[in-house]
């Protein structure tokens, strides 16, 4: 997948920080909790970084890396899509199960790409695609940087989160993906994964 080498780059340098720092180094939760986008920080002296909320990588009741029993509860899918790339790991096969405005892409076994373009499949926190921009940027909590903008398409890393005082990352390889329209409206929502 395509993805921004700015943003595989920072999350390099933040695990490069993290490494020389130490992990007992004090860390900084999120600054902004409000919104889909945040602004975090994981040392004191780090600037902040926009990011995506944990809680939003889930479209259909389904995640990342999750399973094909995962997707029982869809039913059968309109139809399917095959195809082939190449990654770190070699070749594979890509099957695209094709539903009423839901695309859902599985290599080697595990969800890859999930993307929804129609409001029957909205994230958690109610983001879905024919959204107007406003009420979007309204649940995003800010308008997006165009720094994220490649090609027409937004896209963000997942916030890291502090549980129990651990840093934990679940979604560090995983992509928030959203564009808008000419209509003005959320054309789709995209998680993708962001395999090496």
């Amino acid at each position: 997948m395509d993805h921004f080498n700015s943003q595989r780059m920072s999350l390099a340098f933040l695990t490069t920080v993290l490494i020389s720092a130490g992990f007992a180094a004090p860390v900084a939760g999120a600054v902004d909790g409000t919104g889909i986008i945040r602004l975090a920080r994981v040392l004191p002296d780090e600037p902040l970084f926009p990011c995506i909320a944990p809680s939003e990588y889930e479209i259909a009741g389904l995640h990342l890396y999750g399973g094909l029993s995962t997707m029982q509860h869809l039913g059968a899918p309109a139809s399917l899509t095959r195809g082939f790339g190449e990654d770190d790991g070699g070749g594979y096969f890509a099957i695209t199960f094709h539903y009423d405005g839901l695309d859902v892409t599985v290599v080697r076994g595990q969800i890859d790409v999930i993307e929804a373009r129609l409001p029957l499949w909205p994230t958690p926190s109610g983001l879905r695609a024919g959204m107007p921009e406003h009420e979007a940027i309204s649940l995003l909590g800010r308008k997006p940087d165009p720094e994220h903008l490649d090609r027409g398409t937004y896209s963000f890393s997942a916030c890291p989160e502090w549980r129990d005082g651990e840093l934990v990352w679940d979604n560090a390889n995983n992509f928030f993906q959203f564009a808008f329209g000419e209509d003005g409206r959320l054309s789709f929502i995209r998680l993708a994964a962001d395999r090496p």
